[in-house]
Protein backbone atom coordinates (compact mmCIF):
# COMPACT_ATOMS: atom_id res chain seq x y z
CA UNK A 1 0.00 0.00 0.00
CA UNK A 2 2.94 2.36 0.59
CA UNK A 3 4.27 1.69 -2.89
CA UNK A 4 6.95 -0.94 -2.23
CA UNK A 5 7.46 -3.36 -5.11
CA UNK A 6 9.60 -6.49 -4.87
CA UNK A 7 9.60 -7.56 -8.50
CA UNK A 8 13.07 -6.29 -9.40
CA UNK A 9 16.26 -5.12 -7.70
CA UNK A 10 15.68 -1.52 -8.79
CA UNK A 11 12.24 -1.55 -7.16
CA UNK A 12 13.50 -2.97 -3.86
CA UNK A 13 16.28 -0.39 -3.46
CA UNK A 14 13.88 2.43 -4.43
CA UNK A 15 11.90 1.70 -1.27
CA UNK A 16 8.42 3.15 -0.79
CA UNK A 17 6.76 6.41 0.11
CA UNK A 18 7.85 5.65 3.68
CA UNK A 19 11.52 5.49 2.76
CA UNK A 20 14.25 2.92 2.25
CA UNK A 21 13.44 -0.78 2.54
CA UNK A 22 17.11 -1.77 2.73
CA UNK A 23 20.23 0.05 3.85
CA UNK A 24 23.25 -1.48 2.07
CA UNK A 25 25.76 -3.13 4.41
CA UNK A 26 23.40 -2.76 7.39
CA UNK A 27 20.84 -5.53 7.71
CA UNK A 28 20.13 -4.84 11.39
CA UNK A 29 18.81 -1.34 10.59
CA UNK A 30 17.10 -2.20 7.31
CA UNK A 31 13.33 -1.87 7.58
CA UNK A 32 12.61 -4.90 5.41
CA UNK A 33 14.64 -7.12 7.74
CA UNK A 34 13.13 -5.59 10.88
CA UNK A 35 9.57 -6.00 9.65
CA UNK A 36 10.07 -9.66 8.87
CA UNK A 37 11.99 -10.61 12.01
CA UNK A 38 11.28 -8.12 14.86
CA UNK A 39 7.77 -6.76 14.27
CA UNK A 40 5.96 -6.47 17.60
CA UNK A 41 2.68 -8.38 17.48
CA UNK A 42 3.79 -10.73 14.74
CA UNK A 43 4.88 -10.42 11.11
CA UNK A 44 3.91 -7.61 8.79
CA UNK A 45 0.14 -7.66 8.06
CA UNK A 46 0.77 -8.48 4.40
CA UNK A 47 2.31 -11.80 5.50
CA UNK A 48 -0.57 -12.81 7.77
CA UNK A 49 -2.52 -15.63 6.30
CA UNK A 50 0.41 -16.47 4.03
CA UNK A 51 3.50 -18.51 4.66
CA UNK A 52 5.96 -16.39 6.68
CA UNK A 53 9.63 -16.39 5.83
CA UNK A 54 11.57 -19.27 7.27
CA UNK A 55 14.61 -18.56 9.44
CA UNK A 56 16.83 -19.67 6.57
CA UNK A 57 15.09 -17.31 4.12
CA UNK A 58 15.30 -14.38 6.51
CA UNK A 59 19.00 -15.11 7.09
CA UNK A 60 19.63 -15.27 3.34
CA UNK A 61 18.04 -11.86 2.77
CA UNK A 62 19.95 -10.37 5.71
CA UNK A 63 23.24 -11.70 4.34
CA UNK A 64 22.47 -10.16 0.95
CA UNK A 65 21.86 -6.76 2.55
CA UNK A 66 24.94 -7.05 4.76
CA UNK A 67 27.07 -7.68 1.67
CA UNK A 68 25.79 -4.50 0.04
CA UNK A 69 22.34 -5.43 -1.36
CA UNK A 70 24.07 -5.84 -4.71
CA UNK A 71 22.31 -6.17 -8.05
CA UNK A 72 22.68 -9.21 -10.32
CA UNK A 73 25.46 -7.26 -12.04
CA UNK A 74 27.17 -6.57 -8.66
CA UNK A 75 26.17 -2.89 -8.43
CA UNK A 76 25.86 -1.40 -4.94
CA UNK A 77 22.79 0.83 -4.48
CA UNK A 78 23.48 4.57 -4.58
CA UNK A 79 27.24 4.13 -4.95
CA UNK A 80 27.20 7.05 -7.40
CA UNK A 81 24.87 9.33 -5.39
CA UNK A 82 26.14 12.92 -5.57
CA UNK A 83 23.92 15.08 -3.38
CA UNK A 84 24.43 13.72 0.10
CA UNK A 85 23.07 14.88 3.45
CA UNK A 86 24.83 13.71 6.62
CA UNK A 87 22.89 13.39 9.90
CA UNK A 88 24.62 13.12 13.28
CA UNK A 89 22.72 10.58 15.39
CA UNK A 90 23.91 11.72 18.79
CA UNK A 91 22.15 9.02 20.81
CA UNK A 92 23.14 6.11 18.58
CA UNK A 93 26.85 6.82 17.92
CA UNK A 94 26.16 6.84 14.20
CA UNK A 95 25.97 9.14 11.18
CA UNK A 96 23.19 8.63 8.65
CA UNK A 97 23.75 9.39 4.97
CA UNK A 98 20.73 10.50 2.91
CA UNK A 99 20.56 10.79 -0.88
CA UNK A 100 18.85 14.12 -1.52
CA UNK A 101 17.80 13.14 -5.04
CA UNK A 102 15.50 10.41 -3.70
CA UNK A 103 15.37 11.44 -0.01
CA UNK A 104 16.30 7.90 0.99
CA UNK A 105 18.54 6.80 3.84
CA UNK A 106 21.33 5.00 1.96
CA UNK A 107 24.16 4.39 4.47
CA UNK A 108 24.84 4.38 8.21
CA UNK A 109 28.35 4.94 9.57
CA UNK A 110 28.71 3.37 13.03
CA UNK A 111 31.35 4.98 15.25
CA UNK A 112 31.43 1.91 17.48
CA UNK A 113 32.76 -0.14 14.59
CA UNK A 114 35.66 2.34 14.46
CA UNK A 115 36.54 1.82 18.11
CA UNK A 116 34.57 4.66 19.70
CA UNK A 117 32.37 4.24 22.76
CA UNK A 118 28.56 4.11 22.55
CA UNK A 119 28.43 7.54 24.24
CA UNK A 120 30.83 9.27 21.80
CA UNK A 121 27.88 11.51 20.78
CA UNK A 122 28.28 12.59 17.13
CA UNK A 123 26.97 16.15 17.16
CA UNK A 124 27.69 18.37 14.13
CA UNK A 125 28.82 17.82 10.55
CA UNK A 126 30.35 19.94 7.78
CA UNK A 127 31.26 18.87 4.26
CA UNK A 128 33.97 19.94 1.83
CA UNK A 129 32.54 22.18 -0.93
CA UNK A 130 33.28 19.48 -3.52
CA UNK A 131 31.83 16.74 -1.31
CA UNK A 132 35.13 14.84 -1.16
CA UNK A 133 35.32 14.70 2.65
CA UNK A 134 33.12 15.30 5.67
CA UNK A 135 33.89 16.10 9.31
CA UNK A 136 31.99 15.23 12.48
CA UNK A 137 32.44 16.41 16.06
CA UNK A 138 32.22 13.77 18.79
CA UNK A 139 31.31 15.45 22.07
CA UNK A 140 31.81 12.35 24.19
CA UNK A 141 35.14 11.39 22.60
CA UNK A 142 36.62 14.92 22.65
CA UNK A 143 37.53 14.51 19.00
CA UNK A 144 36.74 15.65 15.45
CA UNK A 145 36.94 13.05 12.67
CA UNK A 146 37.56 13.36 8.94
CA UNK A 147 35.95 10.90 6.49
CA UNK A 148 36.13 10.45 2.73
CA UNK A 149 33.04 10.54 0.56
CA UNK A 150 33.17 6.73 0.72
CA UNK A 151 32.90 6.97 4.54
CA UNK A 152 36.47 5.92 5.23
CA UNK A 153 38.01 7.44 8.36
CA UNK A 154 41.21 9.24 7.30
CA UNK A 155 41.90 11.81 10.01
CA UNK A 156 41.32 12.81 13.62
CA UNK A 157 42.33 15.49 16.10
CA UNK A 158 41.54 15.83 19.79
CA UNK A 159 39.62 18.84 21.08
CA UNK A 160 37.90 19.39 24.42
CA UNK A 161 34.11 19.13 24.06
CA UNK A 162 33.80 20.01 20.36
CA UNK A 163 30.44 21.35 19.23
CA UNK A 164 29.63 23.31 16.09
CA UNK A 165 31.93 23.34 13.06
CA UNK A 166 32.43 25.87 10.25
CA UNK A 167 34.40 25.29 7.07
CA UNK A 168 36.15 27.91 4.94
CA UNK A 169 34.85 27.20 1.41
CA UNK A 170 37.80 28.98 -0.20
CA UNK A 171 40.68 27.99 2.08
CA UNK A 172 42.09 25.21 4.23
CA UNK A 173 40.61 26.15 7.62
CA UNK A 174 38.05 24.32 9.74
CA UNK A 175 36.78 26.10 12.85
CA UNK A 176 35.55 24.32 15.99
CA UNK A 177 33.50 25.75 18.86
CA UNK A 178 32.50 24.19 22.17
CA UNK A 179 29.49 22.03 22.97
CA UNK A 180 26.63 23.21 25.18
CA UNK A 181 27.44 20.20 27.35
CA UNK A 182 30.78 21.76 28.32
CA UNK A 183 30.22 23.56 31.63
CA UNK A 184 33.51 25.48 31.76
CA UNK A 185 35.44 24.83 28.54
CA UNK A 186 38.43 26.81 27.25
CA UNK A 187 37.36 30.14 25.73
CA UNK A 188 39.26 29.42 22.51
CA UNK A 189 38.13 28.26 19.08
CA UNK A 190 39.93 25.47 17.31
CA UNK A 191 41.47 26.41 13.96
CA UNK A 192 42.29 23.32 11.94
CA UNK A 193 44.31 22.97 8.76
CA UNK A 194 42.20 20.42 6.93
CA UNK A 195 44.99 19.21 4.65
CA UNK A 196 46.97 17.71 7.53
CA UNK A 197 44.48 17.99 10.44
CA UNK A 198 46.85 20.06 12.54
CA UNK A 199 45.06 22.27 15.06
CA UNK A 200 45.76 25.42 17.03
CA UNK A 201 43.54 27.25 19.49
CA UNK A 202 42.73 30.94 19.05
CA UNK A 203 41.51 32.89 22.08
CA UNK A 204 38.05 34.46 21.74
CA UNK A 205 37.88 36.02 25.24
CA UNK A 206 34.30 34.71 25.56
CA UNK A 207 33.06 32.24 28.16
CA UNK A 208 31.53 29.13 26.56
CA UNK A 209 31.86 30.02 22.83
CA UNK A 210 29.20 27.98 21.03
CA UNK A 211 27.37 29.51 18.01
CA UNK A 212 29.63 29.52 14.95
CA UNK A 213 29.54 30.77 11.36
CA UNK A 214 31.86 32.02 8.62
CA UNK A 215 31.38 34.45 5.74
CA UNK A 216 31.36 32.96 2.21
CA UNK A 217 34.74 34.59 1.47
CA UNK A 218 36.24 32.99 4.58
CA UNK A 219 37.43 36.33 5.94
CA UNK A 220 35.35 36.61 9.12
CA UNK A 221 34.39 33.98 11.68
CA UNK A 222 31.65 34.59 14.26
CA UNK A 223 31.05 33.01 17.63
CA UNK A 224 28.92 33.90 20.64
CA UNK A 225 28.85 33.05 24.31
CA UNK A 226 26.25 30.81 25.90
CA UNK A 227 26.78 32.52 29.25
CA UNK A 228 26.93 36.27 28.51
CA UNK A 229 25.60 38.56 25.79
CA UNK A 230 28.77 38.87 23.75
CA UNK A 231 29.65 38.15 20.12
CA UNK A 232 33.20 37.83 18.82
CA UNK A 233 34.41 38.40 15.25
CA UNK A 234 37.63 36.64 14.34
CA UNK A 235 39.56 38.08 11.38
CA UNK A 236 40.82 34.90 9.72
CA UNK A 237 43.80 36.62 8.07
CA UNK A 238 45.51 37.94 11.20
CA UNK A 239 43.50 36.15 13.94
CA UNK A 240 42.56 39.39 15.68
CA UNK A 241 39.30 39.35 17.65
CA UNK A 242 36.73 42.10 18.10
CA UNK A 243 34.00 41.74 20.74
CA UNK A 244 30.56 43.36 20.76
CA UNK A 245 28.70 43.61 24.07
CA UNK A 246 24.96 43.33 23.57
CA UNK A 247 22.33 45.05 25.70
CA UNK A 248 20.33 43.01 28.18
CA UNK A 249 20.69 41.86 31.77
CA UNK A 250 19.69 38.24 31.15
CA UNK A 251 21.56 35.84 28.85
CA UNK A 252 20.18 35.39 25.33
CA UNK A 253 22.02 32.06 24.91
CA UNK A 254 22.91 32.11 21.23
CA UNK A 255 22.58 28.59 19.80
CA UNK A 256 23.27 28.94 16.09
CA UNK A 257 24.30 31.43 13.41
CA UNK A 258 23.59 31.34 9.67
CA UNK A 259 25.08 33.66 7.04
CA UNK A 260 23.13 34.52 3.88
CA UNK A 261 24.54 33.10 0.62
CA UNK A 262 25.56 36.60 -0.55
CA UNK A 263 27.42 37.27 2.71
CA UNK A 264 25.42 40.38 3.61
CA UNK A 265 23.25 39.16 6.48
CA UNK A 266 23.56 36.87 9.45
CA UNK A 267 20.87 35.57 11.79
CA UNK A 268 21.37 34.20 15.27
CA UNK A 269 18.97 32.03 17.25
CA UNK A 270 18.59 32.76 20.96
CA UNK A 271 17.24 29.94 23.10
CA UNK A 272 16.13 32.00 26.09
CA UNK A 273 14.41 34.85 24.22
CA UNK A 274 12.61 32.92 21.44
CA UNK A 275 13.98 35.44 18.96
CA UNK A 276 16.00 35.39 15.78
CA UNK A 277 18.44 38.33 15.78
CA UNK A 278 19.41 39.93 12.45
CA UNK A 279 22.93 41.30 11.83
CA UNK A 280 24.14 43.53 9.00
CA UNK A 281 27.59 42.22 8.10
CA UNK A 282 28.46 45.45 6.31
CA UNK A 283 28.85 46.84 9.84
CA UNK A 284 31.60 44.43 10.92
CA UNK A 285 33.14 44.52 13.52
CA UNK A 286 30.05 46.07 15.14
CA UNK A 287 27.75 43.10 15.77
CA UNK A 288 24.87 44.96 17.37
CA UNK A 289 21.66 43.41 15.98
CA UNK A 290 19.69 45.64 13.62
CA UNK A 291 16.44 43.72 14.18
CA UNK A 292 14.90 40.78 16.03
CA UNK A 293 12.10 38.45 14.93
CA UNK A 294 9.79 36.55 17.28
CA UNK A 295 9.83 32.81 16.53
CA UNK A 296 8.94 29.74 18.62
CA UNK A 297 10.32 28.69 21.99
CA UNK A 298 14.03 27.81 22.02
CA UNK A 299 15.03 28.28 18.37
CA UNK A 300 18.12 26.22 17.49
CA UNK A 301 19.95 25.93 14.17
CA UNK A 302 18.81 28.36 11.43
CA UNK A 303 19.53 27.98 7.71
CA UNK A 304 19.05 30.27 4.71
CA UNK A 305 17.43 29.12 1.49
CA UNK A 306 19.58 29.24 -1.63
CA UNK A 307 18.19 32.60 -2.78
CA UNK A 308 18.63 34.13 0.67
CA UNK A 309 14.97 35.01 0.97
CA UNK A 310 13.84 32.57 3.67
CA UNK A 311 15.31 31.28 6.91
CA UNK A 312 14.14 28.00 8.42
CA UNK A 313 14.69 27.49 12.14
CA UNK A 314 13.47 24.65 14.34
CA UNK A 315 12.00 25.64 17.70
CA UNK A 316 13.25 23.00 20.10
CA UNK A 317 10.75 23.63 22.91
CA UNK A 318 7.79 24.28 20.64
CA UNK A 319 8.03 21.28 18.28
CA UNK A 320 7.69 23.59 15.30
CA UNK A 321 9.69 25.18 12.49
CA UNK A 322 9.45 28.90 11.81
CA UNK A 323 9.79 30.12 8.22
CA UNK A 324 11.07 33.70 8.17
CA UNK A 325 10.80 35.90 5.08
CA UNK A 326 13.94 38.04 5.25
CA UNK A 327 12.52 40.68 2.89
CA UNK A 328 9.75 41.34 5.40
CA UNK A 329 11.68 40.16 8.48
CA UNK A 330 8.63 38.32 9.67
CA UNK A 331 7.46 34.73 10.19
CA UNK A 332 5.32 33.80 7.19
CA UNK A 333 4.69 30.14 8.03
CA UNK A 334 4.93 27.77 10.98
CA UNK A 335 5.50 24.12 10.10
CA UNK A 336 4.18 21.44 12.44
CA UNK A 337 3.77 17.71 12.00
CA UNK A 338 4.33 14.28 13.52
CA UNK A 339 7.93 14.18 12.31
CA UNK A 340 8.89 17.28 14.32
CA UNK A 341 9.82 16.43 17.91
CA UNK A 342 12.41 18.75 19.51
CA UNK A 343 13.90 19.99 16.22
CA UNK A 344 17.66 20.42 16.22
CA UNK A 345 19.71 20.69 12.98
CA UNK A 346 18.90 22.18 9.59
CA UNK A 347 20.17 22.15 6.00
CA UNK A 348 19.07 23.05 2.47
CA UNK A 349 19.66 20.89 -0.59
CA UNK A 350 22.26 22.18 -3.10
CA UNK A 351 19.53 22.85 -5.65
CA UNK A 352 17.45 24.78 -3.09
CA UNK A 353 14.41 22.53 -3.56
CA UNK A 354 14.23 21.12 -0.04
CA UNK A 355 14.90 22.22 3.53
CA UNK A 356 15.74 19.52 6.06
CA UNK A 357 15.24 19.67 9.83
CA UNK A 358 16.28 16.90 12.21
CA UNK A 359 14.55 16.02 15.48
CA UNK A 360 15.98 14.66 18.71
CA UNK A 361 12.76 12.89 19.82
CA UNK A 362 14.07 12.36 23.33
CA UNK A 363 11.97 11.03 26.17
CA UNK A 364 11.56 14.01 28.47
CA UNK A 365 10.59 14.16 32.16
CA UNK A 366 6.88 14.36 32.90
CA UNK A 367 5.65 17.94 32.81
CA UNK A 368 8.52 19.25 30.69
CA UNK A 369 7.51 21.63 27.89
CA UNK A 370 8.96 19.36 25.22
CA UNK A 371 7.21 16.23 26.54
CA UNK A 372 3.94 17.14 24.81
CA UNK A 373 4.93 15.57 21.50
CA UNK A 374 7.00 12.53 20.57
CA UNK A 375 7.51 10.99 17.16
CA UNK A 376 6.15 7.45 17.02
CA UNK A 377 7.90 5.35 14.36
CA UNK A 378 5.69 3.91 11.65
CA UNK A 379 6.42 0.34 12.71
CA UNK A 380 7.05 -1.00 16.21
CA UNK A 381 10.19 -3.12 16.00
CA UNK A 382 10.60 -3.34 19.75
CA UNK A 383 13.78 -1.28 20.04
CA UNK A 384 13.07 1.83 17.97
CA UNK A 385 10.79 3.90 20.24
CA UNK A 386 13.29 6.78 20.42
CA UNK A 387 14.17 6.84 16.75
CA UNK A 388 15.22 10.21 15.35
CA UNK A 389 13.66 11.84 12.32
CA UNK A 390 14.40 14.28 9.51
CA UNK A 391 11.53 16.15 7.90
CA UNK A 392 11.82 17.15 4.25
CA UNK A 393 10.16 20.50 3.50
CA UNK A 394 9.31 21.82 0.03
CA UNK A 395 10.80 25.33 -0.01
CA UNK A 396 8.09 26.60 -2.37
CA UNK A 397 5.10 25.50 -0.31
CA UNK A 398 6.78 25.27 3.15
CA UNK A 399 5.06 21.90 3.62
CA UNK A 400 6.47 18.59 4.83
CA UNK A 401 6.70 16.17 1.92
CA UNK A 402 8.48 13.30 3.67
CA UNK A 403 9.63 12.03 7.06
CA UNK A 404 12.91 10.10 7.07
CA UNK A 405 13.49 7.92 10.12
CA UNK A 406 17.09 7.80 11.38
CA UNK A 407 18.72 6.28 14.48
CA UNK A 408 18.31 7.87 17.91
CA UNK A 409 18.58 11.65 18.35
CA UNK A 410 18.89 13.47 15.05
CA UNK A 411 21.34 16.33 15.73
CA UNK A 412 23.47 18.39 13.32
CA UNK A 413 23.05 18.17 9.55
CA UNK A 414 25.74 18.74 6.93
CA UNK A 415 25.89 18.91 3.16
CA UNK A 416 28.23 20.34 0.53
CA UNK A 417 28.40 24.13 0.22
CA UNK A 418 25.53 25.74 -1.63
CA UNK A 419 26.25 28.16 -4.46
CA UNK A 420 24.08 31.32 -4.72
Amino acid sequence: AAGLHLGAWEEVVAGSRYGAAVIPFDAARSLMIGMTTRMVGGPHPAERGNDPLSDAEATLIAEWVEQGARSPSDAVPFADAERLLYVANQGAATVSVIDMETNLLIRIVDMRELGFAPDCMPHYIVVEPDGSHWYVSLIGANAVLKFTRENELVGRFDFERPGLLAIDPNGDALYVARSMMAVNPPSALGVVRRSDMSVEEVETFLPRPHALAITPDGHNVFTASLAVNQIAVLDATDETVEITNLAGDRPYTFIGFAVSPNGRWMVGSTELTAKLFVFDLDRIPDMTPIDSIEVGAAPWHPVFTLDGRFVYVGNNWDNSISVVDMTERAVVAVVRGRGIAQPHGSAVSPDGRYAYVSSRNLEMPEGHTKASHRYAPRFDLGDNATTGSVVVIDTETHEIVKIIEVPDYGAGLGTAARKP
